[in-house]
């Protein structure tokens, strides 16, 4: 017979809230066969402009429901709305980054702005252009929401926004969507501008919400 106290339960709680976040054993990468305008280099997880037109590059997986956290980082972005976040399919580069209705929500890297099915829902508060920024995505696929984050600060911009507990986050249309990242023709362009996506490959710069799974699955 097993004797349950109130410290047992108690630690169970603790063990619950200080257990590390579960991690994919295999994470996704950049499809070769999205590319437009650029290409894929550091086991495809890193995507460099050839251009100065619109381009990008999209994750090999599309997934409508889980909860899951990545990151982004930027190498060079010159484009006034380069763009990162997840989009479907159907979405498209060119609609990223110039906030057309549609099936996408993310960073527009040049102004902090998020953007979601063509309109403003929020803002990191500052440019994420900067070489070595940092934007967390934290994806909740189960209640059509997700949070971006710069540099480890406030989720959405708001210090009441939290991923854990389902506050504050942007909603999405309804779809199976895939992280990627949109090179803008606008601003000043640059070939060799980058942008790498951590999907679970290495360890991450920003904690994992509680909830969460860390990395993106193939």
């Amino acid at each position: 017979m097993v004797e349950i106290t109130a410290e047992s339960i108690l630690q169970c709680r603790v063990n619950s809230l200080t257990s590390p976040p579960p991690v994919v054993s295999t994470s996704s990468a950049f499809d070769p066969g999205s590319l437009s305008n650029a290409t894929l280099s550091n086991a495809n997880l890193t995507a460099t402009r050839t251009s100065t037109s619109t381009g990008g590059a999209a994750s090999t997986s599309y997934r409508s429901s889980g909860k899951y956290y990545f990151e982004f980082i930027v190498g060079a972005s010159h484009g006034s709305t380069d763009f990162v976040g997840v989009m479907a399919s159907s979405y498209g580069y060119f609609f990223a980054v110039n906030g057309n209705t549609g099936t996408g929500v993310g960073v527009w890297l040049g102004s902090g702005s998020i953007v979601s099915n063509g309109g403003p829902s929020g803002s990191l508060g500052a440019s994420a252009a900067a070489s070595g920024s940092v934007i967390g995505a934290a994806f909740d696929g189960d209640n059509e929401r997700i949070w971006f984050r710069l540099n480890g600060g406030n989720w959405n911009g708001s210090g009441t926004a939290n991923p854990a507990t389902n506050t504050g986050g942007v909603a999405y249309p309804v779809a199976a969507m895939a992280p990627a990242v949109a090179f803008s023709p606008y601003g000043s362009p640059t070939a060799g501008d980058n942008i790498t996506a951590n999907l679970g490959a290495s360890a991450f710069s920003g904690a994992v919400p509680f909830g969460f799974t860390a990395g993106w699955p193939p």
